[in-house]
């Protein structure tokens, strides 16, 4: 009866996958064992795609291994250039000539998955970002990482940028086993920088019992990726997936294989608490959220977005009021376009459909 439970749930995660056995499919995926090694699921594990920003990952291993080596300390101050400043969101929006500390810089990588935070981190390390990804391609060949080549530290869009699912989860074994206390930070599920909260992008980690890391992934090319552990009765599994044609069908598909192999080791999550959690949020979530969709240094600016988003997506902000809310940053003072009395589950909605028009959005309480 078990065996049969087993393969329906792995026939569902296929269907839903969409997998093919094509060596050209942009869909794959990969489960190991952390402590063997061994692979417990494959599909299409081996084709070469674009990494987009799980390649953040490989630039924060660069990282962890310049503080471990003495070459960085988590307060060195990394400067901005002008290069930095221009890369496109998701970006802290740094302005050329100002730094950023190591531990804010890593931080903004694992959250935010700031574009111009990666350029700023490989300039400062290798001189260019070229250089860098010389050096990226080089970790990556120690690692056993051979069907990997590194063009830049972001994973903005590349053609030569390229990588497998396998090669994922080798460099995510990799970081969790040489930097086991800066793995840590992956398990955060947001930070403040320069009077700004963020929020993770690894919606899955929020709800997957035992998530403790590591990154997400998007570009157009690629689909939606997302290299994942978890561990439960104290067994670990590293899980990548690349393909998803949506964030919510990439973290759907990636639970139920992580759940089958879970459960082929006779590990199954606790459900009672899950239930009681999920209870417990929905008694006390009030409409006390705010959206930013803009900042702005002249008020006229942030006022033309709020009309613009208005006009534009009514959808997103009907019935509910905007603002324009000065903030300091750095000792500058910007100006904030919000639209505020949100539920947590409206204002995340709200910036998500937004998003999608690649209109910048974040939510503050």
């Amino acid at each position: 009866m078990k065996k049969n439970l087993l393969l329906i749930i792995f026939l569902n995660s296929l269907l839903i996958l969409g997998f093919t056995s094509s060596l050209f499919a942009k869909k794959a995926a990969i489960v190991i064992d952390f402590d063997s090694e061994d692979v417990l699921f494959e599909v299409n594990a081996d084709t070469r795609n674009y990494p987009a920003s799980l390649t953040k990952i490989m630039t924060l291993y660069i990282v962890f291994d310049y503080i471990n080596k003495g070459k960085l300390n988590y307060d060195s101050q990394l400067s901005v250039s002008n290069i930095a400043a221009s890369r496109s969101p998701s970006k802290l929006y740094l302005e050329p000539g100002s730094s950023i500390k190591v531990r804010d810089a890593i931080n903004a990588l694992i959250i935010k998955s700031a574009n111009d935070v990666a350029t700023v981190v490989s300039e400062n390390i290798s001189g260019s970002e070229k250089e860098f990804a010389k050096l990226m391609t080089s970790y990556a060949k120690k690692l056993g990482m051979n069907n990997t080549t590194f063009k830049n530290a972001s994973g903005l869009p590349n053609r030569a940028q390229l990588t497998t699912a396998r090669d994922i989860a080798k460099l995510s074994h990799a970081l969790i086993s040489n930097f086991p206390n800066e793995y840590k930070l992956f398990s955060n599920t947001e930070f403040s920088y320069a009077g700004k909260t963020y929020k993770t992008h690894n919606k899955l980690m929020l709800s997957y019992e035992g998530a403790d890391g590591i990154k997400t992934g998007y570009i157009k090319a690629s689909g939606f990726q997302l290299a994942f552990s978890a561990v439960r009765d104290n067994k670990r599994l590293i899980g990548v997936i690349f393909g998803g044609d949506t964030g919510s069908q990439r973290n759907k598909s990636l639970k139920i294989i992580m759940d089958k192999e879970f459960a082929e080791l006779n590990i199954f999550p606790n459900v009672s608490e899950k239930k009681i959690i999920k209870k417990e949020t929905k008694k006390i979530e009030k409409a006390t959220y705010s959206i930013v969709v803009g900042t702005f240094k002249y008020r006229n600016n942030a006022e033309k977005q709020i009309k613009l988003i208005k006009n534009k997506y009514p959808v997103s902000t009907k019935d509910k009021v905007s603002n324009i809310v000065l903030i300091k940053v750095n000792g500058k003072q910007l100006y904030e376009s919000r639209f505020k009395n949100f539920s947590k589950k409206e204002a995340y909605t709200a910036c998500k459909r937004l998003k999608k028009y690649n209109r910048d959005c974040f939510v503050r309480l």
